[in-house]
């Protein structure tokens, strides 16, 4: 006879499925990663999937919901001299970024969205949930376009940095990179449009 109520564990086998997840969707894209794959390297029972996540789609879009939340690594961005904002918020994200866990998670994300519809979309809201809106609250006026701005900045500073590799871009110290993007990312927060 089986003991009744949640097993030890619970929080532990949620991890493991997600963590399985990130893994296969990176590796494999969206369409095949199957639930019943990801249970089984999690070694599970694929109704737990749907008993955590609800679905497919909960799934991915708990697999990349952010490790760290934007609001918090762009804090001390607020706090920095209104002329240095632009610097102050490319330190603060490559140092997020520099983190194995965020960059891991950041690249997953990437592979993801870039082999499905769906993976794309559940990845543009959570950005815009998280990253566009805790940039917004650093500027005064046309907060969407500047934060939009912003992330197609600091979108191309990881893709070269972390994905492609590029040598260049990958040589350059975070104190580097604040001093050569910086600038752009100050126009985009400060300067008329």
């Amino acid at each position: 006879m089986k003991p009744r109520g949640r097993r030890p564990g619970d929080e532990d086998t949620r991890a493991r499925i997600l963590n399985v997840a990130r893994e296969q969707f990176a590796h494999s894209g969206y369409e095949r990663a199957s639930m019943r794959s990801i249970a089984g390297q999690a070694q599970v029972d694929p109704a737990l999937i749907t008993h955590y996540f609800g679905s497919k789609v909960g799934l991915l879009t708990e697999a990349l919901r952010l490790p760290v939340d934007p609001a918090v690594v762009l804090e001390s961005v607020g706090h920095s001299e209104p002329d240095h904002m632009g610097e102050a918020l490319v330190r603060a994200m490559v140092g997020a970024w520099e983190t194995p866990v965020v960059r891991q998670h950041f690249l997953g994300m990437l592979r993801t969205a870039a082999s499905h519809e769906v993976a794309r979309e559940v990845m543009q809201q959570t950005l815009h949930d998280s990253v566009q809106v805790a940039v917004a609250r650093l500027v005064d006026d046309d907060a969407d376009r500047r934060s939009a701005l912003v992330m197609t900045q600091m979108a191309g500073l990881a893709f070269t940095r972390y994905f492609l590799q590029l040598p260049e871009v990958v040589a350059l110290t975070p104190e580097e990179l604040a001093a050569s993007i910086g600038p752009t990312i100050q126009r985009y927060l400060v300067d008329p449009l």
